[in-house]
Order: C-alpha cells, then sequence, then structure tokens
C-alpha cells in the first residue's frame, strides 16, 4: 500500500503547535530530519470495564467524550449524540461505508466543526453508530482520525498523544523503558472488490479533500483494520489491535484446530443463564458470564517482537457465517483486546507502518523488587 493510503479524514486539519508541545528524542539524531514533534495530547478516562478509555473531543462546539477504538474502522456518533450537536443524518449517495461487522452503511453524519486538542478541521464525517450503554459516550474516535499522524497509547499516564510524522524513522523514544520492539503493521481497507464511482462531492455533502482520501484506497468503502503479526503459544497469527474491545478474542475453530481448545458453543440466538451453563468447564478452559454467555481460553504467551505478555485471557469467538457479507476481507484469526493492550506503551508510527511496543509504566513497576505482581 502506498503513501497516499495513510491520508485519513484529519488529513484537513490545521496543524497547531502548542509553544512547549514539541519533545525530543534522548537519543542525538546524526542525519537531517525532523525531532519527536508533539501536536496534540488528550486525557483517557477508564470506561465501567476498567479496560476501555475515552478521551474529550469537541465537535460544533459542545464537549464530546469518544471511546478510543482502533478496532472502529471509521470514527461514530450516536443518535442522541448527534441530535444534541445539532447534526442531521445525511445518504451516503456515491459513497459506501462499512461498519465493524462488513455490514454496509448508508447513512452518515458530517460535523461542521471538530476539535481534537488544537487539531481542528471542519466537514468531517462520522459514521451512524450503535448507541452506546453509557450514555456519557458520544461515540468512536476511530483510525480514519489517526492514521495522518503517529499516536502513542500510554496507558500508565492515561495519555493518547498525536505526533507530527515528520521526525527520523525509528527515533521515536521518548519514555523510559527497560526495552522497545517494533512490529509491522497494516492498514487494511475492509472491502477491495467495488469499482470507484464517480462521486460528486457537492452531492455528497463532502469536501474535495475527503473525496480524494476515498478514492485514495481504490474503492468507495470506508473502513480500515490495523494489523500485525504476533506469536499465540508459539504460533504466528495476523491480528487485529482493537482498543474498543475490552477482552481479545480468538476464532473458537482455530482454536480448536491449533491448540486443541474444547468448544462448547451456545446458539447465538439462545444466551445461557447462570443456570444452563456447564455444570463445569471443559480442561484448560474457562466459561463465564460476562455479557451472555462467552466461553474462554488463557493462552500461556502472547508475543510481539521481543516483548511477551502472560497468561492471556481470551474469548472463543465463532465467525458468523453473514459477516464481511459486502465483500471486505476475511477477518484474521484473532483481535488483541484492552485486556493486553492496557499492560503494554503503544506508538503506532503510521508513517513508518510501525506499531513500537514495551511494557507499560506500571507494569514495568510490578515485575520490580518490592513492586506487586502482574496479573
Amino acid at each position: 500500500m502506498n503513501k497516499t493510503h495513510l491520508k485519513g479524514a484529519i488529513c484537513a486539519l490545521t496543524l497547531v503547535v502548542l509553544p512547549n508541545g514539541a519533545r525530543v528524542n534522548a537519543k542525538p539524531v546524526a542525519q537531517q530530519c525532523g525531532a519527536l514533534r508533539e501536536v496534540a495530547s488528550l486525557a483517557m478516562t477508564p470506561l465501567a470495564d476498567g479496560a476501555r478509555v475515552s478521551v474529550p473531543l469537541t465537535i460544533n462546539g459542545k464537549r464530546v467524550d469518544m471511546e478510543v477504538d482502533t478496532g472502529a474502522g471509521m470514527s461514530s456518533l450516536t443518535a442522541p449524540a448527534a441530535a444534541t450537536l445539532g447534526i442531521k443524518l445525511r445518504d451516503a449517495v456515491g459513497t459506501r461505508l462499512v461498519s465493524q461487522d462488513g455490514t454496509a452503511i448508508r447513512h452518515y453524519y458530517l460535523a461542521d466543526d471538530f476539535q481534537l486538542g488544537p487539531l481542528a478541521a471542519r466537514k468531517i464525517p462520522f459514521m451512524q453508530g450503535n448507541d452506546i450503554a453509557d450514555a456519557r459516550l458520544s461515540g468512536t474516535l476511530g483510525p480514519d482520525l489517526m492514521v495522518r499522524y503517529d499516536v502513542e497509547m500510554d496507558f500508565s499516564q492515561q495519555k493518547l498523544t498525536y505526533f507530527s510524522q515528520d521526525h527520523c524513522p525509528g527515533h521515536i523514544l521518548h519514555w523510559s523503558s527497560d526495552a522497545v520492539t517494533q512490529v509491522p503493521i497494516h492498514i487494511t481497507a475492509r472491502a477491495r472488490d467495488y469499482p470507484p464511482p464517480a462521486i460528486n462531492p457537492a452531492a455528497a455533502g463532502l469536501s474535495p479533500d475527503f473525496v480524494n482520501f476515498l478514492m485514495s484506497f481504490g474503492s468507495p468503502i470506508l473502513g480500515t483494520d490495523i494489523r500485525t503479526k504476533v506469536m499465540l503459544d508459539g504460533r504466528e497469527f495476523t491480528a487485529n489491535i482493537d482498543t474498543g474491545l475490552d477482552i481479545s478474542a480468538i476464532n473458537s475453530e482455530a482454536a480448536q484446530a491449533y491448540f486443541n481448545v474444547p468448544l462448547d458453543n451456545p446458539s447465538a440466538n439462545a444466551p445461557r443463564t447462570a443456570s444452563d451453563q456447564p455444570a463445569q468447564a471443559s480442561a484448560g478452559t474457562e466459561a463465564v458470564t460476562v455479557t451472555g454467555y462467552r466461553q474462554q481460553h488463557r493462552f500461556h504467551a502472547l508475543t510481539f517482537g521481543g516483548v511477551t505478555v502472560s497468561n492471556p485471557l481470551f474469548v472463543l469467538k465463532p465467525n458468523p457465517p453473514d459477516a464481511h457479507r459486502v465483500g471486505s476481507p476475511n477477518p484474521p484469526d484473532i483481535t488483541i483486546g484492552m485486556n493486553v493492550l492496557r499492560k503494554l506503551h503503544l506508538y503506532f508510527a503510521f508513517g513508518e507502518r510501525m506499531l513500537y511496543v514495551s511494557a507499560s509504566g506500571l507494569e514495568l513497576a510490578h515485575d520490580r523488587p518490592g513492586g506487586k505482581n502482574s496479573e
């Protein structure tokens, strides 16, 4: 994928760098290129599940709290939030949008004004999102509003930070860590089999810059996944990185085929209660009720390059037969959720197509003498 594929909806934002916003790498840089420059920093607030997080944005002059969701594909607004913000639903006309499960979305919202810290833009589209149980949340902040920058997620300090991409390749380390590893990432469009239509920006209500973003994918369909290679108990997998998922998930068929994890899959249309769950879970498997019935399995090790998370818990999740029915690529067998990601310090260098990973500051403290034992 060439570099134009990384242009996101936030490409129209005007960068405003605060006077003290620049950060300089700890290591000297020999070649002539830019230093690491911070352009926006947002406080992350844990949600009720203790895993996922939200950040404050400003839309149409009003503060909104948005869940940080790298698995959302495209940022979204709920109907109640759109009504409060005075944003009307629009017909997608010549564009096709794809939801997280691959279904077609035919309507969207268009925000007149948008602000992320000191970054500001106009006419930013949001997918029509599902209502969220937490009424404090107005929607999701997805990768379409991230990929034009580098994005750091520091869960020990609860900070989401945007950096300019004009720094020297690889010179991003500005936090204390015993070890940092890097793994290549791929920004994957969720559908590639539609010929790009002749989009009329005026009819669609979209800016020419945003239409160019659509066309850069070679498809009129929005929706992307952030993927990387990981090792799970000695086997290599392609994984989605999804900060909108509380517990990591693995395709139940893959779990059985590769790891002999016993299956006990209830009907999707027949949710179980505590009384009709298995009296005793199969060996090596935890069957619990979190939201409905979810069978879980704890693996030994999940490895990103040189960083390993021990004893990660995964939900066993069968793929629905109609998933991604509008033509998007098959989903990978595993998705890494926040029960794993919150233990890490993540730096998404989208310009380099690289994810830099270290243990979070809290995890490092747990592992040092006198620290608490990590989970």
